[in-house]
């Protein structure tokens, strides 16, 4: 087994648990180490800290799965690691009381790298972004199999483990058989139609189900947008909350389509409006229009992706919030979220304070979430807590002054 020995003074972090060692932390490699083999972490003294994944193209090269004293990492460990998994969601969290839709698998916070498995409906959903833990997949799609017994394990590509990890997996049934149209899931008594084959990532976005069940009482007779919409995650239980009109705003027609159906089913047709749309342009349509609304849910997609898109994606942020603060009704509530992980909480919290300021309002903070416990988050991996969702009641005070976000220098080493 080759060996990756640490740069003096880098060891720390690995000591106390963090999974990912970065190439600029690496002094050098002994032995031959090939993209997704098993090696050992030394730090500069040549004491063994544990066993990771090695990936020479990824900028994450070493991911640590087993320190020392944990076990040797092997195809044993990983399926106890997923056993435990499933105890979490089933045993502990008693998830399928209330849903038949959650994350089964949440990668490092399972301490399972790179490997997501969602629950949709009666099909297991598989997204892999570690090249090491590829060589592990039978056996861990045959312990899901035997535990969850499902229709169908299908795999979904990942852009991320094509760009950043060299994969060239392609996606495809593992086990039984694909779906062959949209699935229903139900969360709290709602139900939705999703589709795990052809929809964004694996179909459904469980992390914000405490998040959804926590805003739909502030839609009781209240006119409602949900831009960045999708299937109608948030808009559906607004609207069955006693909203007096939801507006639900994609770019995605095949989104807002099932969004339809759904609301069908639900007979929450004439409550619901759908508007195939770029969200940033339909704020600005509706400032030039005066049109306004009671409570604005604002779920876009993931606007930093690395690091070094922090500048940018902050940017991005902070305009889609000036422009929802705009068409918010004085006294009005906006739900607004961020699910990139390399925006920390107090970069996001100074975004939206600077977003308030330019346009003019007082933000009254009202509610602080995260993801559902489902997503969980191994420490010491701060990385890991990504969604981020806050709730602020609007005053108005008259004021309206452009001020551009303060970017937060990083010192994280990658």
């Amino acid at each position: 087994m080759a060996k990756v020995i640490l740069k003096p003074r880098k060891a720390r972090p690995f000591w106390f648990g963090h999974p990912w060692v970065f190439s600029g932390a690496i002094d050098r490699v002994r032995g031959q180490a090939a993209d997704g083999d098993v090696v050992d972490l030394l730090d500069d003294a040549g004491r063994l800290i544990g066993e990771g994944f090695w990936n020479s193209q990824s900028q994450i090269a070493v991911r640590v799965v087993a320190l020392k004293g944990e076990g040797k990492l092997d195809a044993a460990l990983l399926l106890k690691r997923l056993d435990l998994a499933i105890t979490l969601r089933e045993d502990v969290l008693r998830l399928p009381e209330v849903t038949n839709a959650y994350r089964l698998v949440h990668s490092e916070g399972d301490g399972l790298p790179g490997l997501i498995v969602d629950r949709v409906g009666s099909v297991l959903v598989v997204q892999l972004s570690c090249l090491g833990m590829g060589q592990f997949m039978e056996p861990l799609v045959a312990r899901l199999a035997e535990r969850m017994a499902p229709s169908g394990i299908v795999e979904r590509e990942s852009r991320t483990a094509i760009d950043e990890e060299g994969m060239t997996r392609t996606g495809g049934v593992l086990f039984g058989t694909a779906p062959t149209g949209p699935m229903e899931v139900t969360e709290h008594g709602v139900t939705w139609l999703c589709d795990p084959m052809e929809g964004q990532k694996t179909g459904w976005y469980s992390d914000q189900r405490e998040n959804r069940r926590f805003v739909a009482p502030f839609a009781r007779g209240r006119e409602v947008l949900d831009a960045f919409s999708y299937v109608g995650g948030f808009g559906l239980p607004m609207a069955l909350a006693g909203a007096t009109q939801v507006t639900c705003v994609d770019s995605s027609e095949p989104a807002l389509d099932l969004a339809r159906r759904s609301a069908s089913k639900a007979g929450m047709t004439e409550r619901m409006v759908f508007e195939k749309a770029n969200v940033l342009r339909m704020l600005d349509h509706c400032a030039q229009e005066k049109r306004s609304f009671d409570v604005i849910v604002l779920d876009p997609p993931k606007f930093v992706h690395r690091r070094a898109d922090i500048e940018r994606g902050l940017t991005l942020y902070h305009e889609s919030n000036v422009k929802a603060f705009r068409v918010l009704r004085d006294g009005g509530v906006l739900f607004t979220h961020s699910c990139s992980q390399h925006v920390s909480d107090s970069a996001f919290d100074e975004m939206i304070a600077a977003a308030a300021k330019s346009v003019g309002v007082r933000a009254q903070e009202i509610y602080r979430g995260s993801q559902a416990p489902d997503h969980p988050v191994m420490l010491p991996l701060e990385e890991g807590r990504y969604l981020k969702s806050r709730g602020f009641r609007i005053q108005r005070s008259g004021m309206d002054i452009e001020i551009a976000p303060r970017i937060p220098q990083s010192n994280t080493e990658e």
